[in-house]
């Protein structure tokens, strides 16, 4: 046991010796004497910046110090690397550069669009209507050969074929094939240009190829301008320069070809000026009243427009007349599609030395309108507007047109010439006309009247009257020799359209199963048909209709199918959309028929009398050649069923029941 104690005892000393930091007792050697190294002292301090670097050069190297220094080191070696690859990389990028400059501009490719060579070579001037050649030259200065090569030429507006002049070109297309290297190709093309004398004409080439190993299509492109020396046709226009203000004067317009071959579509436009109103044009123009289609004119060949013409302005006005001549106008168009020239005309419009105006009715104007079959009075009022006196002044009033009634035609201190159908006035009829002085004015009475339509059988499409004045007279000048001075006015009187309208009430006949007692009895219905009769003579009429309001004891039952008749209840009234009406219904073609069905309910109080089945029924409608509303009224119809068969007197009249 004690053995054991002490063994133990030893072992806990030399553990206790082991862990103890201070020296055994009695000076015995240390088991693990303590040796540190002193730590040198620095001072720690960031950088501002990642340059700066700030070292204590009283410090001695440390591990960590030169740890640092051998980081650093890396880092000057990484940076040198990086340096020379982007230099490298930068001249590799120059010479890249250098040689992509040295084959596009010296030249080293092999195919480029400035080694070809396309040019045009045409005259600066060319006629119109005239053949024109056009040299193309085309030099392939590449390396390599031009494959499938394709020569394009596109010409103006106008162009036509030098093969064929009926047809148009505009579009060319030649095939060439191949232009081996330094190969130079000629082509000549020919074609007629047209346009107005003097305008520029652009004529475009195109050229389109192909390269060996690639299915690409690649173009050159060049140009042309050409000038229109002359026009292929010529146009005199021959009218006065100065006209007299509301009198007529003549203008007459030459078309003549110039061409050598012949021009087709020639078209003639003319532009008028304010107030210039044709009165006459042959030949006829087309509809718009400013466009003659030609057709072909020959070389050499010309045709002739005459016109008659007036103008309104003040004196001294100057108005210029133009008219244009071109070609390819279509039967629909309005306006030259290719024009040639143009020829300005300028006048002096001059106020009337004498003026006169018409009046008819109340109306004054260039046209007026009035409705057929009744007389019409007229005046004519004369002014004398030079500063000098008129003597034996006389006037002459010409009245033309088909439903003009001769025998109605009469004037109080006139003579009317019936084989003329003139009416004249001179200082033997009229003192005041022997001599006019300066300023002076009269006043002239007249009338006339119109035939009713369809007298003699016939009935006149769109109708008018044409009232023409001439004034002439002797100006008293200061030399003494008397000057003839003249002046014409002109009033187109248009006639309206007669329109009638008829209401017939029915009831043993018609398209309707009419029922109830006849004659009419109080307090029960009975049936009626109405029919409404519209006929028009000499214009048509846009947009007619025709209305009447039912009586609050007569009730609207049913219209004829197809009819276009319709009723309102709240407004009571019966309305028939007749629509247009042409010239000649219920003349020389049948009547519109219009039919409804009602119902009377008599009341005792209308015991003895013949009820009215509709109010008064009123057509009205658009005269669309006078350009006025027309209308036309019809009685209502009652139970007095005249014309029905089957009805006898007595049997309008409401009975007792």
């Amino acid at each position: 046991m004690a053995r054991g104690k002490k063994k133990k005892d030893a072992l806990e000393g030399l553990k206790d010796t082991l862990y103890s930091r201070n020296p055994p007792a009695g000076g015995g050697p240390d088991i693990h004497p303590d040796i540190r190294t002193p730590l040198p002292h620095s001072l720690a301090e960031a950088p501002v910046a990642w340059s700066v670097v700030k070292e204590n050069l009283n410090t001695p190297p440390t591990p960590l110090t030169l740890n640092s220094m051998s980081t650093t080191g890396n880092k000057k070696k990484h940076r040198s690397f990086a340096s020379k690859f982007f230099i490298a990389s930068m001249f590799f990028f120059l010479c890249a550069a250098a040689a992509a400059a040295y084959m596009f501009f010296i030249g080293g490719n092999t195919i480029s669009p400035q080694n070809i060579d396309l040019q045009i070579v045409a005259p600066s001037l060319v006629d119109g209507g005239k053949q024109a050649t056009l040299q193309i030259l085309i030099n392939n200065r590449n390396t390599a050969p031009l494959q499938l090569v394709d020569l394009i030429i596109d010409y103006p507006p106008g162009t036509r074929d030098a093969a064929d002049q009926s047809k148009s070109l505009s579009h060319e297309r030649q095939s060439i094939g191949t232009i081996a290297s330094g190969e130079q190709v000629k082509r000549a093309v020919s074609a007629i240009f047209y346009g107005q004398e003097g305008s520029p004409q652009k004529v475009s080439v195109t050229l389109e190829y192909m390269l060996v190993g690639s299915n690409a299509i690649f173009q050159k492109q060049a140009e042309a301008d050409i000038t229109l020396g002359s026009s292929p046709v010529s146009i005199l226009v021959a009218a006065p320069s100065e006209v007299i203000s509301g009198q007529q004067f003549a203008v007459d317009i030459t078309v003549q070809s110039n061409a050598t071959t012949p021009i087709r579509n020639v078209v003639l436009q003319g532009q008028y000026p304010f107030g210039f109103t044709v009165a006459q044009a042959t030949p006829t123009p087309a509809p718009g009243g400013t466009l003659w289609r030609l057709g072909t004119l020959a070389p050499g060949a010309s045709q002739t427009i005459h016109l008659t013409a007036t103008i309104d302005g003040q004196d001294g006005d100057q108005r210029v007349l133009s008219f244009s001549a071109g070609q390819d106008a279509g039967q629909t168009d309005t306006q030259i599609k290719v024009p040639f020239l143009t020829v300005p005309q300028t006048f002096v419009v001059r106020q009337a030395f004498i003026t006169a105006a018409i009046a008819v009715g109340d109306q004054t104007g260039k046209s007026i309108t009035i409705a057929p079959g009744r007389p019409v009075q007229g005046t004519i009022t004369w002014t004398n507007n030079l500063p000098d006196s008129v003597a034996n002044v006389q006037l002459t009033l010409t009245l033309q047109g088909p439903m003009l009634d001769q025998k109605a035609i009469s004037s109080d201190n006139g003579f009317y010439q019936s084989a003329y159908s003139t009416i004249t006035w001179t200082k033997d009829q009229n003192s005041t006309l022997a001599l006019v002085p300066p300023g002076g004015t009269g006043t002239l009475q007249f009338s006339f009247a119109t035939l009713a339509p369809g007298v003699g059988g016939t009935v006149y499409s769109n109708p008018t009257i044409d009232l023409n004045v001439e004034v002439v007279g002797e100006r008293q000048g200061e030399v003494g020799v008397p000057e003839a001075v003249s002046s014409a006015a002109r009033t187109q009187v248009m006639l309206t359209s007669a329109v009638k309208l008829t209401a017939q009430a029915q009831h043993f006949s018609g398209a309707f199963a009419n029922q109830g007692p006849m004659p009419p009895k109080p307090e029960q219905n009975t049936s009626y048909a109405v029919l409404w009769t519209v006929s028009n003579s000499s214009n048509t009429i846009g947009g007619a209709t025709v209305a009447a309001v039912l009586p609050p004891y007569v009730t609207f039952v049913a219209a004829q199918s197809g009819s276009g008749i319709t009723y309102n209840s709240g407004s009571r009234t019966v309305t028939w959309n007749v629509g247009d009406l042409k010239a000649g219904v219920g003349y020389t073609s049948v009547a519109r028929l219009g039919a409804f069905q009602v119902t009377l309910l008599p009341s005792t109080s209308q015991i003895g009398s013949s009820p009215a089945l509709t109010g008064v029924a009123t057509l009205s409608g658009q005269d669309r050649f006078a350009q006025v509303t027309v209308s036309a009224t019809a009685d209502a119809p009652t139970t007095a069923l005249v014309g029905d068969t089957g009805f006898t007197t007595g049997m309008e009249k409401v009975v007792p029941k």
